[in-house]
């Protein structure tokens, strides 16, 4: 079985050599950047990564640290991506995606698992043209991956992304005709060395802005 995936894939790890080997792989795939250790240069990372998307975290969590620190890494590279999350302790952080977005910061929100979750990220895109990527959760019920998908490709500038920890997910992706999904790099090794007895590659055409 081979499975086509007319979307973009992005490989996680919190390794910038990894993401760096994935990327000379990779010609067309999307990096995520998790857990970056206080030592981590990121500018050269950026500079090294220039020809891929690069989804960059952040590592601080008051209102006005996550805003000076997503300003600052947007100024980094023209391919970063700023991961925010939609909640931090507790509250939402829609005022900042809003206020980002304006200000023409591109981002991907992170920690979003319903329909109505992408609903209020969306509202808060309505008159921007800034690349917005939407992050879904793995436990997102099939239903809300349906809606959400539909909802994100009502707007010109905004990607979908699934998280897909494992092969029935990212078919289930592409069946649904995601934006993207977002895999480990222990899991592009299932995909191109399968097991004996099974035969399952993806190819990926990304989208890009």
């Amino acid at each position: 079985m081979q499975t086509s995936f007319q979307g973009g894939f992005f490989i996680s790890s919190a390794d910038p050599a990894i993401l760096t080997t994935a990327a000379v792989a990779n010609g067309s795939c999307g990096l995520i950047l998790k857990q970056p250790s206080p030592q981590m240069n990121v500018r050269r990372l950026v500079s090294d990564l220039a020809s891929h998307r690069l989804l960059l975290p952040l590592t601080v969590t008051t209102p006005q640290q996550l805003r000076v620190q997503a300003e600052e890494l947007s100024l980094v590279g023209d391919n970063v991506y700023v991961q925010v999350p939609v909640m931090t302790a507790g509250q939402p952080n829609t005022a900042l995606i809003h206020d980002l977005l304006e200000e023409g910061v591109p981002l991907a929100v992170t920690g979003i698992a319903t329909r109505q979750a992408v609903k209020r990220v969306l509202d808060q895109a309505t008159a921007t043209t800034t690349p917005l990527i939407i992050m879904m959760e793995a436990a997102t019920s099939y239903y809300d991956l349906i809606v959400s998908t539909a909802l994100a490709h009502l707007f010109p500038a905004v990607q979908l992304v699934a998280e897909t920890p494992d092969q029935l997910a990212i078919l289930r992706a592409q069946r649904l005709a995601v934006d993207g999904v977002a895999i480990t790099t222990d899991q592009l090794l299932t995909i191109y060395q399968p097991d004996v007895g099974a035969c399952c590659q993806l190819s990926s055409h990304q989208v890009q802005y």
